[in-house]
C-alpha cells in the first residue's frame, strides 16, 4: 500500500468538516454573489405587456476571477501564443499587469509602455497587456506601485531623491493610463521590512521601508495619481493566514491596517496571497494550517471588521509535475479552497498567479502550480475552474412573463432577448450589487425596463 500524498491528505482534512461546509459554502454563495433582480416588460406607451417569452443569458461575471498576464506572447511560438490567450480570456475577467519599476523603466526616463518596447522576460509591454485586456471586456491590476523589492539600479541611495523619482514614475504610470486600472498594489509584502533589511534579503531593495510613515506615505502619494483606482495592500500568504502570525485582531497585518487607516491612510482593499507550494513529502506540515476550511472562514471574518474588498490575490497550488494522479488532487484542492473564497462576503476577487506550468518566477517553477501545461494543454484544475465560472456560477433562465419576471442570478451583465406579438428586442442589462436590490418608494425590487 502506498503511502498517501499530501495533497490528498490536505484534501481529507478539509473534507473532515463537510457536514457543516457542504451547505454552509452554498448558503454563503447564495446570499454572498446572488441577487433578486426583476425585469419590467411594457409597450411603447409604458403599459406592461403579458406572456412575454423571456430569455436571460449572463455573459459576464461582477466578481473578479484573475490571474497575472506576465506571460502575455512569451511563447517562441504562435500555436501557444494564440492557445495562451484563448485559455486566458475563456476563464478571467481579471488581469494583473506587471509594473515592476525595474523591468517597466530599466533606464531612467524611458519607461517600457509602447507594444514596440524592447523584450524582458515575463514583463510585457503595458500597451501590448492593456490591450488585450480591452478587446476583451477585462478589468485591470496595476502590480506594483511601491515594492520594496525590484527597483531599478539608477534610482540612487537619498531618500529625497527616491522619493522624487517615485513620483515621477507614479507621474507618468497615471498620465498614460489615467482610468485603466480598476484597482492597483500600493504596497506589497511589507512583512519584516525594517531596519536595513533590503541590504541583504534578496531582492528587498527599498530603504524608505525603513521610515515610520511609509505605508501612510505610499498610499497618500498613489490617491493623488489614481484617484480613480481601489488601492491595495497585498500581504503574503503565512503573514496572513499562517499558524504564527494569524490570532485574530491581534495579527501583526490586521493591527498594521488598522493603525494606517486611523491614520487616515486610504487604503481601499486588503490582498491576501495564497502560494500554497512546499515540498512535495512535506507538504501538509508545511501549509495544511493555512488549508484548513475552519481557519480560512475565521480569517475572513476577522479581516471583514474592515469592511473593505478583500482578494485572495496570488494563488498558486502544486501538482509538481505531470502524474495523473497529482494533478488530479490539484484540481480537487483547488475546488474546495474556490467555494470557500467565492462565498465569502467581502472576497470581490480570486486571481490565480501563473496561467501555464514553467512560466512562474525561479524556483516556483519546480511545483508545476499552472492551470495548463507549458504546452497549454488543460489540467484537470482548469476544467474544474472552467466548470465552476462558465457553468455553475452563471444564471441561464427561459420563462414566460407577465408584466414582471422576477428571478436570481449571480451579479454580473446579462443578455435578455423578449419576444411578444411576433416582436424581438434583445438588451444587455448590467445586474449587480449596487443597482438592484430593494427599492423602497416603489415597495418592490429595482427594475429593469424592457420596451417592446
Amino acid at each position: 500500500m502506498t503511502e498517501k500524498k499530501q495533497i490528498q491528505m490536505l484534501i481529507d482534512a478539509f473534507d473532515r468538516f463537510g457536514f457543516y461546509l457542504d451547505d454552509k459554502l452554498n448558503r454563503d454563495i447564495e446570499e454572498n454573489r446572488k441577487g433578486a433582480f426583476a425585469l419590467f416588460f411594457t409597450d411603447e406607451n409604458g403599459q406592461p405587456l403579458s406572456d412575454v417569452k423571456v430569455s436571460v443569458k449572463q455573459i459576464s461575471h461582477e466578481f473578479k476571477f484573475g490571474c497575472n498576464l506576465f506571460y502575455l506572447d512569451e511563447f517562441p511560438d504562435e500555436e501557444r501564443r494564440n492557445a495562451y490567450r484563448e485559455k486566458f480570456k475563456n476563464l478571467f475577467n481579471y488581469a494583473v499587469i506587471p509594473l515592476y519599476w525595474d523591468t517597466l523603466e530599466p533606464e531612467e526616463g524611458k519607461p517600457r509602455f509602447s507594444e514596440d518596447s524592447s523584450y524582458i522576460h515575463r514583463r510585457p509591454p503595458v500597451d501590448t497587456a492593456v490591450k488585450f485586456c480591452e478587446e476583451n471586456g477585462m478589468r485591470m491590476k496595476g502590480h506594483c506601485l511601491i515594492y520594496n523589492s525590484f527597483q531599478p539600479d539608477w534610482i540612487g541611495e537619498d531618500s529625497r531623491e527616491i522619493k522624487i523619482k517615485i513620483d515621477r514614475r507614479l507621474k507618468a504610470i497615471s498620465e498614460r493610463y489615467p482610468t485603466v486600472f480598476h484597482d492597483v498594489d500600493v504596497i506589497n509584502e511589507m512583512f519584516r521590512i525594517y531596519k536595513n533589511c533590503y541590504q541583504g534579503f534578496g531582492c528587498r531593495n527599498l530603504q524608505l521601508t525603513d521610515e515610520p510613515d511609509h505605508e501612510k506615505w505610499a498610499f497618500d502619494l498613489c490617491k493623488k495619481y489614481f484617484p480613480h483606482s481601489a488601492l491595495y495592500w497585498n500581504e503574503g500568504m503565512f503573514e496572513t493566514f499562517g499558524e504564527t502570525q494569524y490570532s485574530g485582531f491581534r495579527s501583526y497585518y490586521y493591527m498594521a491596517l488598522k493603525e494606517n487607516l486611523v491614520k487616515g491612510a486610504p487604503i481601499e482593499g486588503i490582498g491576501m496571497q495564497f502560494h500554497a507550494n512546499g515540498d512535495k513529502e512535506k507538504l501538509f506540515s508545511q501549509i495544511h494550517h493555512v488549508c484548513h476550511p475552519l481557519r480560512l472562514l475565521d480569517v475572513f471574518e476577522r479581516y471583514g471588521d474592515f469592511r473593505l474588498p478583500i482578494s485572495v490575490s496570488e494563488i498558486s497550488i502544486p501538482s509538481f509535475g505531470h502524474d495523473p494522479e497529482d494533478e488530479y488532487l490539484q484540481a480537487e484542492l483547488t475546488k474546495r479552497l474556490f467555494k470557500l473564497w467565492f462565498g465569502r462576503k467581502y472576497v470581490d476577487s480570486i486571481v490565480w498567479w501563473n496561467l501555464a506550468d514553467n512560466t512562474a518566477f525561479g524556483a516556483e517553477n519546480l511545483y508545476h502550480s499552472g492551470l495548463i501545461r507549458n504546452d497549454c494543454s488543460e489540467k484537470p484544475v482548469y476544467r474544474v475552474l472552467d466548470s465552476l465560472i462558465n457553468k455553475e456560477w452563471r444564471t441561464n433562465l427561459d420563462a414566460v412573463a407577465n408584466g414582471t419576471f422576477y428571478f436570481t442570478g449571480f451579479y454580473g451583465d446579462y443578455e435578455i432577448e423578449a419576444i411578444h406579438g411576433g416582436k424581438t428586442v434583445r438588451k444587455t442589462v448590467r445586474l449587480c450589487h449596487d443597482n438592484t436590490g430593494y427599492d423602497n418608494r416603489r415597495r418592490d425590487f429595482r427594475a429593469k425596463n424592457i420596451i417592446l
